[in-house]
């Protein structure tokens, strides 16, 4: 079927679902967004748009994805990379994102031939600059989703939510925003430190000369600094939504006020975050705590937007 192009109030319907059907992804918010592809279905298809159609349906299992429906979400995506064109941007991205829930998954050798694929691919995105920095900005994701999610279910430490909100408030007052960063690399446990270490190295030797140049050098165990860094980014994707959005009820809340005067329920909502992804490890959530304080969180807020794998275009 040949493309036809939308009429006017094709355009306008389009118009308003694309961005809602985003917001769902990026919330993990499965219901609305199989409305919204329902919706978008009828006038892709009907036009011959199918390539916007699996790009919206890459978003539906990124929504999954975001839920922790990992099983729905890697069905859909293996059928979508099935179903397409390996040398099409929706073909890449839904590659990206089944890397991704591998390494949610914990299970590497899986992750590793997807991350791969990825990386080394010159076709798709046919800009030499937006490519490097493309694979710049997933090699970070792809370290983000290694770091957060082999924390899980580590080890067992019980939160008394008052005691930590002072604590961390005593830490962001002490030490210097590098030394925090220091100071979460040390919470981490090795094997957490190793399974980062794993796919960061992974990640660059798949890099050509040029793109590898734009990244620091691979990261170690024992780099306690760059494993901070990125432990603080990878939980960004969950905190933002929770103290960020402004149209939460948390920044709803908080909005007006300093860190200092909302410690206490700063505390409550990150260690509920930590609760929800199975981390249980008190001096990370102390440490993660303390240099929002120590940013701010207007400030914190402003620098720690997360980007999502479809916007990288």
């Amino acid at each position: 079927m040949s493309i036809t192009k939308f009429n006017s109030v094709q355009k306008e319907r389009i118009k308003r679902l694309e961005p809602a059907l985003k917001i769902a992804a990026t919330n993990g918010d499965v219901d609305s967004a199989k409305k919204i592809l329902l919706d978008l279905k009828g006038i892709y298809l009907s036009t011959g748009n199918t390539a916007k159609f699996s790009l919206a349906k890459n978003r539906l299992f990124e929504a999954a994805m975001e839920s922790g429906n990992l099983t729905y979400a890697i069905d859909g995506l293996e059928a979508i990379r099935k179903h397409t064109n390996n040398k099409t941007r929706v073909y890449l991205e839904a590659t990206t994102l089944l890397a991704i829930c591998y390494l949610r998954k914990n299970v590497i050798d899986k992750a590793e031939p997807l991350i791969k694929q990825v990386l080394i691919n010159t076709e798709v995105i046919k800009s030499v600059e937006k490519r490097d920095e493309f694979k710049k900005l997933i090699v970070a994701r792809f370290d983000e989703e290694a770091a957060l999610y082999s924390l899980k279910d580590s080890f067992q430490e019980d939160f008394k939510l008052e005691e930590i909100a002072d604590e961390a408030s005593n830490l962001a007052n002490k030490l210097t925003e590098r030394e925090l960063y220091i100071n979460i690399g040390k919470t981490i446990p090795e094997s957490a430190k190793n399974i980062l270490s794993r796919v960061d190295s992974f990640s660059k030797k798949q890099l050509s000369f040029t793109p590898r140049l734009l990244l620091d050098s691979p990261i170690t165990a024992g780099d306690n600094e760059k494993i901070g860094k990125t432990v603080f980014s990878s939980i960004k994707r969950v905190i933002y939504r929770s103290i960020c959005d402004k149209k939460s009820a948390n920044y709803k809340s908080y909005h007006g006020y300093s860190v200092t005067a909302i410690k206490s329920y700063l505390t409550l909502t990150i260690a509920e975050i930590f609760t929800k992804l199975s981390i249980s490890i008190k001096a990370l959530l102390i440490s993660i705590i303390a240099i929002i304080i120590k940013l701010g969180l207007d400030t914190y807020c402003e620098h720690n937007k997360p980007t999502n794998i479809m916007d990288i275009r």
